[in-house]
């Protein structure tokens, strides 16, 4: 299990001092053992307490400003021309010194109308284009980007997915499978489960990922992280709820928030999601809303009591390695 810090940048404040507390909230990250930050992107006709857009140009600032490893969670392929998304994807991973890996989503139509491209045919036909598309321009024998990535074949790819065709996917065309803060647990271990079926077993310790991003607060208290989560984490979990998009695997679900507790509560989640077959999670700890105390609190503590529990449990390198493989 490798645990890393999913930041939150909204378009609803400025956005240089929201970096700056990013990059400082991830020095301190990293001195506990977290492995990797990561970013999401969104494409919004007015301003929200949730994703920037250009999510590359996100990651690329924080290359000059943290060690950690670098993810998109996720980069919506409907902003991008798949060639243009190629060039830049390689770049950043030359900037980053091999350590992207790339959560990738379709997004809906409107995020090809507000990025001036035309909107993508079937949502599957027009995923499964684009990662042969990727892989095709990072090929090891003819590269069409240039300069080429560090890793032969490209960063690595994740991609998530409600249906078992995603699963299907992400086994068979990716690297591994993302499920997204709004996957209820239920959606999460269904998906997990399928994943591990097409790749033909469980984690092995050498190949697969399946990740995950979860809000997390955590106190020495039990009531006092969740009253901290009730009263901080509205902005950014009310996104999902006003848009109906907490989901289960059998349709609409209720927010859940398991990573909200004690040190030990957080633990047993981990253990829960391991047995699931999740081999990441990424930690919200500072979402719009959050005072940085807590944020710092809650990453304090599970960097104390947590992560040395979980720290090299696998040999994955999955998420963090530059090797070329």
């Amino acid at each position: 299990m490798r645990l890393g810090v999913a930041l939150d940048l909204s378009s609803q404040e400025p956005v240089r001092p929201q970096v700056d507390r990013a990059v400082t909230l991830l020095a301190r990250a990293e001195r506990h053992g977290f492995d990797s930050a990561w970013v999401g992107e969104s494409y919004h006709a007015a301003a929200q307490p949730f994703h920037l857009p250009s999510v590359l140009m996100v990651l690329g600032h924080l290359a000059g400003r943290t060690s950690l490893a670098l993810g998109s969670a996720v980069l919506l392929l409907r902003a991008y021309s798949p060639e243009k998304l190629a060039y830049e994807a390689a770049l950043l991973d030359q900037l980053c010194g091999g350590k992207l890996t790339l959560g990738l989503g379709l997004g809906g139509p409107e995020v090809a109308q507000r990025a001036g491209l035309p909107a993508s045919g079937p949502a599957g036909a027009a995923f499964d284009a684009t990662l042969k598309s990727l892989r095709d321009a990072w090929s090891a024998d003819a590269p069409v980007a240039v300069p080429p990535p560090v890793r032969r074949g490209g960063p690595r790819i994740l991609v998530g997915g409600k249906v078992a065709a995603s699963a299907r996917r992400a086994a068979t065309l990716a690297d591994g499978f993302y499920g997204a803060t709004n996957y209820c647990d239920d959606l999460l271990t269904k998906q997990s489960a399928a994943y591990w079926s097409c790749r033909g077993g469980r984690p092995d310790g050498t190949e697969g990922v399946v990740a995950t991003t979860r809000f997390c607060v955590v106190h020495e208290d039990a009531a006092t992280a969740r009253e901290l989560a009730a009263r901080h984490l509205k902005a950014a979990t009310g996104y999902y709820t006003e848009r109906g998009l907490w989901m289960g695997a059998d349709g609409p679900a209720e927010i859940e928030l398991p990573m909200v507790g004690t040190p030990g509560e957080i633990d047993a989640t981990i253990a829960r999601y391991v047995r699931a077959g999740v081999t990441s999670v990424q930690l919200r700890v500072a979402p719009f809303g959050m005072p940085p105390e807590v944020a710092r609190h809650t990453l304090d503590l599970v960097g104390r009591h947590v992560l040395p529990h979980w720290h090299d449990t696998t040999t994955s390198d999955a998420i963090t390695s530059s090797d070329g493989n």
